[in-house]
């Protein structure tokens, strides 16, 4: 159960919620289901070897869109209990808002921090009106601190100004993860930000975002589990430095990754650009650097040898693998 009352939420969100999260995906495994004790060992991995403060479970990069409820709400639960006294943040965003609000009292009752839903798609598809009543539904009936996630892979995207409706009318909401361009996220911010936690979800925006604009967390996307390694803790090192003041330093390490984000946009962030989620190449980028990885489910086609080979040896060059 939440640690907050229901008019508690935001306060609660704007004291907790710090540092890097990440955005976790399920292993499936040879029988086509969750491969708990993979997902488990994987979760020690994040919080034991790579220091990750908080974990977005179920959301695009988890694959909610190509599992059942029942496997939802059990990922929700495996999370909670391996995350242990670590804040998990469930995404819990469906078409039916009976369903949302179901999804979201199981990760309450799962110990789930917070739920977190993109943006409602088909029926709501963007209409401001439409858009205020799945929250309303869902604020009214949840004792849960809510996050929008603001994604143009629902078809279309929040506006600064529905996002400030909806903080107005719902106490719950405390977060934003603002998938959007940098001026969009500006903007959120001088809309919503003196209320509640606002997060910009990319690391190419984080050292800025962290130095400028005072973001407390990176909230969040797999970043933080692709580009470090355990005892090599790049992202976390140059946040820290920022912290302490030492811009200059902090700058240095972190100008010193742009050959994994040139990786990472091979693989990752530009194919998600134009639209196409790469969760096999996720998948595969994480089995290459020891964790579970593991199939992706249809539509997602895997990999073929030939780029399973180029994508080992891009991982290679960068210092990534051995």
């Amino acid at each position: 159960m939440a640690k907050y009352n229901k008019s508690d939420a935001r306060s609660y969100c704007k004291e907790n919620m710090k540092g890097i999260w990440a955005a976790i995906p399920y292993p499936f495994d040879k029988n086509d289901n969750i491969d708990e004790d993979a997902y488990r060992k994987d979760i020690r991995h994040y919080i034991d070897n790579l220091n990750i403060k908080g974990f977005f479970v179920g959301g695009m990069i988890g694959e909610f869109w190509c599992m059942t409820k029942e496997e939802r709400l059990r990922g929700q639960e495996i999370s909670c209990d391996e995350a242990g006294d670590v804040p998990v943040i469930a995404h819990t965003g469906h078409t039916s808002a009976k369903e949302a609000l179901e999804l979201t009292e199981a990760a309450e009752k799962a110990g789930a921090t917070y739920a977190i839903l993109a943006n409602p798609y088909l029926g709501a598809q963007g209409h401001p009106d439409r858009v205020k009543a799945f929250f309303k539904y869902l604020c009214d009936g949840s004792d849960l601190g809510i996050s929008l996630f603001n994604t143009g892979a629902t078809g279309y995207s929040l506006s600064p100004e529905l996002i400030r409706e909806l903080v107005e009318e719902n106490e719950t909401i405390c977060c934003i993860k603002n998938a959007q361009p940098k001026y969009h996220c500006d903007e959120v911010r001088k809309a919503v930000g003196e209320d509640i936690v606002v997060s910009d979800p990319m690391e190419t925006q984080w050292f800025f975002n962290r130095a400028y604009h005072k973001q407390q967390t990176f909230m969040s996307g797999p970043d933080p589990f692709l580009y470090q390694r355990k005892d090599d803790l790049k992202m976390e090192k140059y946040t820290n430095l920022i912290d302490e003041g030492n811009l200059e330093e902090a700058w240095t390490v972190r100008d010193a990754m742009n050959s994994i984000r040139d990786v990472s946009e091979k693989w990752i962030w530009g194919p998600w650009s134009r639209g196409a989620f790469p969760i096999p190449a996720l998948k595969t980028w994480m089995q290459l650097m020891g964790l579970s990885g593991g199939p992706s489910r249809p539509p997602m086609i895997p990999l073929t040898s030939d780029e399973k080979k180029e994508l080992e040896t891009d991982l290679r060059h960068v210092g990534l693998i051995d």
